[in-house]
């Protein structure tokens, strides 16, 4: 560390200390612009040598090039920056483009290049990039970005695996929430020419569904990264791929023909769709590719031997049903061994094998280990498959992980119980003192696909995290390193190796990036340092019992500069299950859904309501119980801050809590005002209606089985299709209990929500009917929450206005109260 970069570490982290008492009478309350002005910090990796890290830094969110690709809209205003760990201060790894984003891949095994990738409007290409020179070479290729398995995999330091999109198209995660306007246009121009038919065909027969809408053609090529030499290795509906650990071998996973889904596997909400076909690719040409045959293979379970000799995978015949498969390892030489799992189950109670939840083995040396339950039980454990009869490995813990930190030489390293463990065939043998309480140090990244996340990088070490310590343990327990923070809300650990690590700090809106190695703490980055002068609301805790009786906690925000008695009014937020405790100060959490943070720049107290969730209560009561639970932290509000206005009382939810907030609203006229956005109203609806994505691209993603699912296993946990319960489902949804709603309604949604806009149309349009207040508000090219800046400042606009016309200062009371709701 040089001596001006040590100085500057220590102004920062004296920033730090001093910053709460610095603030004064001029600071003033945050605004949605400083939200939308909020820069982060996004993926970030250090070289396995521990010399280079990469990390990306994102611009101001409200100066990106676009904001049709929702939470991935940022991805175009990335730059990389290069910072080599042991001294120095960052630089852009790339030289920056007006409008072209730069995202980071994976480093190579010897640390010498690293893939990357740019955003250009509607153009993604993978590079790789030479350290330390920064010499880049781009492919021009397009890469698949896959969600549950791998696109990208290095055979070695200079060849790379990579499937790529032949028709240069976005991946699907990229085109999900945009281009479906182009889409539409195309289509609808075609109709206009009237030269050919524009049209989409879907069939489904025995639950198998399918469209005639073809697939983009995937391509997997073997990239010479130093002369840039191509070589194709396989073509197809490419889903995953591993490199085997001698680099002489590729699994290669292929989606095959549509699913006749059995009677179990019809209303899960992420289903399996089609056949995954697995064949082994040899890197060297020894030979053709190696087909599993006809057995059927899950997705997210790929993982190749130490000895490169097998793949384990889940697999059954094209006959059953994934609860009678089991596990197998598929050899190089094309042989299948199945692997005896007797009475266990890989999947949650009442669930099955699906593409968003992954089936969890690994190899210890040659023995393989699953983590699984016993039939007619809910708790999961890692067992030990070396014979006929399983052998439990965790029975021992509390409370046992499903993730392994690392793997290697036949023992695990897990964190389990504040400890750190070490695994065997033979069980666990702690390797930290009781006085410590680790965990693991690295959180899983939701932008990285499901069988990545899920599977234990291969070394002797791990990163842990205590409190405000971060470190690295080894397989042997011993401490290599450990370096304490401050990081007021705990650190995040981005990136290790085992000679250093990238740490995110959060702290109120600021975000500060540093490198920890056994010398110490170097702060290298820092956004958003204006939040430190800014006011930003904190919650605080109301007690109360909820409607079981249990003590709980409901969290109470008041604007800045504003006493109780001075409010406009309440908004009560609701969302079952969750109340926000004012924790999460980042730039994301601000930008998504409605923060009470900034719900009260519009002079209303919010009271964030702790309910329990849903699949406490019946169905036919869970309206009363939600309505009771809501009066209970209400009351307890009102009793702790008598002066709040107890009349103008809105109620107020997004998405689910939205659900809940019109359910309420069917038991009780408390409220003067409701506010509903991207809520469900009709169970029945639905349950029956195509997302907006399946209608544009069902070559890519059918979703039929997403609502399905969603209404009958998920949230709203319905249990039977419509037919089989007409009455449940009248009884929870809205839609049919609108004569029991009086209070004026605003909602919002928008036309490419997963929650279809047509459940807002409707209940407006049942309300119209009736001659109540209401208004609705569509947002076009949005989804779940909005991502426009623009659309982002007017609907908070939209509702402060409707909220000062109901329950503000002057609001006009409804002309027709109705009757009172029937109990």
């Amino acid at each position: 560390m040089t001596r001006s970069d040590g100085a500057l570490a220590a102004l920062i982290a004296l920033a730090w200390l001093v910053a709460p008492a610095c603030a004064d009478a001029q600071a003033r309350p945050v605004t949605l612009d400083d939200v939308l002005a909020m820069r982060t910090f996004g993926e970030a990796a250090v070289s396995p040598d521990g010399q280079w890290a990469i990390y990306e830094r994102r611009g101001a969110y409200d100066a990106s090039p676009r904001f049709d690709q929702g939470a991935r809209s940022w991805w175009g205003a990335s730059e990389l920056m290069l910072v080599a760990t042991r001294s120095g201060k960052p630089r852009p790894l790339l030289v920056a483009k007006a409008g072209v984003g730069y995202l980071l891949g994976s480093w190579s095994p010897d640390g010498e290049r690293v893939l990357v990738y740019r955003l250009d409007g509607d153009r993604l290409e993978a590079g790789v990039v030479t350290l330390p020179t920064g010499e880049v070479r781009w492919t021009g290729l397009t890469p698949d970005l896959p969600i549950t398995g791998a696109g990208s995999d290095w055979i070695d330091g200079r060849r790379l695996a990579l499937t790529v999109r032949a028709d240069a198209s976005l991946p699907w995660m990229l085109r999900f929430d945009g281009s479906g306007a182009r889409v539409m246009d195309r289509r609808w121009s075609e109709t206009a020419a009237g030269r050919r038919p524009s049209r989409t065909v879907f069939d489904t027969r025995d639950a198998a569904v399918s469209s005639d809408e073809l697939s983009a053609l995937l391509t997997l090529v073997l990239i010479d990264s130093v002369s840039g030499a191509t070589d194709v290795l396989a073509e197809g509906r490419i889903r995953d791929i591993a490199v085997s650990p001698d680099g002489q071998w590729l699994a290669v996973l292929k989606a095959a023909e549509p699913i006749p889904l059995v009677e179990a596997e019809r209303n899960v909400q992420s289903a399996v769709l089609r056949r995954g076909r697995l064949t082994l690719v040899s890197v060297v040409g020894q030979g053709p590719a190696v087909s599993a045959g006809p057995l059927d293979v899950a997705p997210n379970l790929l993982r190749w031997s130490p000895a490169s000799d097998e793949v384990l995978v889940w697999t059954r015949r094209d006959d059953q049903g994934w609860a009678d498969g089991g596990l197998a390892a598929v050899g190089v030489d094309g042989r299948v061994r199945r692997i005896a799992s007797t009475g266990l189950s890989p999947t949650g109670e009442g669930r099955t094998v699906d593409e968003l939840r992954p089936i969890r083995a690994d190899w210890l040396g040659d023995k393989v280990i699953l983590y699984a339950r016993k039939a007619g039980t809910s708790r999961s454990d890692w067992w030990g498959l070396d014979g006929e009869r399983p052998v439990p490995l965790t029975v021992a813990l509390a409370r046992t992980p499903e993730r392994l930190a690392a793997v290697e030489d036949g023992r695990a390293l897990v964190f389990a119980d504040e400890a750190l463990w070490e695994m065997t065939a033979g069980g666990l043998r702690r390797l930290s003192s009781s006085k410590e309480a680790w965990s693991q140090g690295q959180a899983d990244d939701p932008m990285k696909p499901v069988r990545v996340r899920a599977t234990a990088p291969r070394r002797t070490w791990a990163a842990a995290a205590a409190a405000a310590t971060i470190g690295v343990r080894s397989l042997g327990g011993v401490a290599a390193w450990q370096v304490r923070t401050p990081c007021a809300q705990g650190p995040r650990l981005r990136a290790a190796s085992p000679t250093a690590a990238v740490v995110l700090c959060v702290d109120r809106g600021v975000e500060t990036l540093s490198l920890a190695t056994p010398a110490g703490l170097r702060i290298v980055d820092r956004v958003n340092e204006a939040f430190e002068d800014l006011v930003i609301p904190q919650a605080r805790p109301i007690a109360h019992r909820d409607v079981r009786g249990r003590m709980t906690q409901s969290f109470l925000y008041l604007p800045p500069g504003l006493a109780a008695s001075e409010v406009k009014g309440v908004l009560v937020q609701v969302y079952p299950g969750i109340a926000d405790d004012g924790r999460r100060i980042d730039a994301q959490s601000l930008q998504s859904s409605l923060r009470p943070q900034l719900l009260t720049s519009g002079g209303y107290a919010v009271l964030s309501v702790g309910l329990p969730t849903q699949a406490e209560s019946a169905r036919a009561e869970m309206f009363e119980d939600f309505a009771r639970g809501v009066d209970l932290a209400v009351e307890a509000m009102l009793i702790e801050f008598p002066e709040l206005p107890r009349d103008r009382l809105a109620l107020i939810g997004h998405s689910f809590g939205g659900y809940a907030a019109l359910g309420v609203a069917t038991r009780t006229d408390r409220f003067r005002s409701l506010v509903v956005w991207a809520a469900p109203t009709d169970m029945a609806g639905k349950w029956g209606e195509f997302m907006s994505q399946g209608r544009l691209w069902p070559q890519d993603g059918l979703t039929l089985n997403q609502p399905i699912g969603a209404v009958e296993t998920g949230q709203a946990g319905m249990g039977d299709p419509p037919w089989d319960a007409v009455r449940q489902y009248a009884d929870a949804s809205p839609y049919w209990l609108a004569d029991r709603i009086h209070t004026p309604l605003l909602l919002i949604t928008a036309d490419r929500d997963y929650v279809p806009m047509t459940q807002s149309e409707r209940m407006f349009t049942a309300l119209h009917r009736q001659g109540r207040r209401a208004r609705l508000i569509a947002y076009w090219g949005e989804g779940h929450d909005n991502a426009s800046p623009a659309n982002i400042r007017d609907v908070y606009h939209q509702i402060f206005d409707w909220l000062d016309q109901t329950i503000g200062a002057g609001a006009v009371t409804s002309s027709d109260p109705g009757e009172p709701p029937t109990p």
